[in-house]
Order: C-alpha cells, then structure tokens, then sequence
C-alpha cells in the first residue's frame, strides 16, 4: 500500500534523525520503555522520551500503560508503522516512495506464496531453525531486487541524459523544457497536478502540451500508479 504526502513527511521526518533511526531500531526488535532505551543506547532519558513523544505524536510509535513491580505504572512503547522509504535522486532522476506492508498486497507473486505457506509450516512446527531459514531466503531474495533496481535506476539515467541532449538541440523555452521534463518523468498529463508541482497556471500548461505535441509529436501515455 502506498502512503500518502503528508504520512511521507511525517516518516521522513522520523528517520532522518540518526537518534530516531537507533530508537526504532530498538522498538523493531520489541516493545521497551524510556528508560530501558536509555541504558541500551547510552542516550540520556529525557532525550528518548522527547523523541519518543514526537514520533508518537507523528503515528510512527504508540504507547500504553502497564503494570510496574517496583512502583508506578510505566509507559510501554511500540512501533506503529511498517513502512519501506525509498529515495532516488540523480542528475536526471529524482523520486521519493513510501509504501507500508501492515498487510499483504491484493496479489502475491508464486514466490511470496511460497514463502507464506513456509511460514505456516514452520508454525505448525514451531521449528526456529526453519525460520531463521526463510528469513535468510527472503533477505537474500531482496538484495536480488535490489541490485536489479540499482541497475534498471542507472540505465533509466542514461535514457533521461540522452532525452535531455535531444532537448538541449530543440528550439524550446525554459517553460517548455519544464513541461516536458516533467511528462518525461511522471508519465502523467494531469493539468492540476502539473500546475500545482511547477507552480505554472493551468491555462500555460494545457498551452504549452498541446504546442509539444503538434510541433514535435510528442505523446504521454499517463502512468496510472503515479498519475494521482
């Protein structure tokens, strides 16, 4: 599932802190009070409780009270979210993505259906042997998609260089070229949304497409996954 604007400010205001990173690093491996934080990370406690508060504050964390042997009621923190950040940027190329997977996609590949059905064996079995198995499968199955991502991410480089030195040859303006830039790398023709990301009045806009596509044949097939 993928996030919305303001649920990806919100994350990346979390992670980028290197303290926030450590602290939802802890909470990733279970759930923990301040000042167990504290001791483990070597962080002062009032520094964990404020960064807790606004990770909290934001939906990354959650909080709930239990029961103390030694005195009050301690507050108990846990993650919140499941969520994957990705952030590209390039000479041509700059996109952000933020999906979570607090449950499974509508459709799995034959591969991650695999995966479950180990995942329910190994249950049945309560074997942690079989598990740590599969976790190190499925890790080594995303380093796979990684690498194949780092690669199709420099080959679409190299495409959008050679469409910028084809532009640089064309007699466009500065307005032009932004346009376009932007079909180039949205695959969207959305007149408000491309108004709204050039701050460009729709009228210029909708002027400026159709002159791209009677003077140099050029076509947008909208890409629905980012055309929103």
């Amino acid at each position: 599932m993928v996030v919305n604007a303001s649920q990806i400010d919100a994350i990346l205001a979390a992670v980028e802190n290197p303290i926030r990173r450590r602290i939802i690093k802890r909470l990733s491996q279970e759930p923990s009070y301040p000042l167990e934080i504290s001791k483990e990370l070597g962080i002062g406690q009032q520094l964990v409780a404020a960064h807790l508060a606004m990770m909290e504050r934001h939906g990354i964390v959650s909080s709930s009270l239990r029961e103390s042997p030694y005195g009050p009621k301690r507050r108990l923190y846990f993650l919140n979210k499941s969520a994957c950040v990705t952030i590209s940027f390039g000479p041509h190329l700059y996109s952000e993505h933020v999906s979570a997977f607090e449950s499974p996609p509508k459709k799995l590949s034959e591969d991650c259906e695999r995966l479950l059905q180990r995942i329910s064996e190994s249950k049945k079995n309560g074997n942690l042997a079989d598990l740590s198995k599969l976790v190190a499968d499925i890790d080594e199955k995303i380093a796979q998609i990684e690498n194949e991502k780092t690669a199709l991410l420099y080959i679409r480089n190299l495409a959008m260089q050679q469409a910028a030195e084809i532009l640089n040859t064309q007699a466009l303006s500065p307005v032009e070229k932004r346009v376009l830039y932007f079909l180039l790398d949205e695959k969207c023709e959305d007149i408000e949304r491309i108004s709204t990301e050039l701050n460009l009045r729709e009228g210029i806009i909708r002027e400026t497409i159709e002159k791209l596509k009677t003077n140099y044949s050029f076509t947008c097939k909208p890409n629905l996954a980012f055309c929103h």
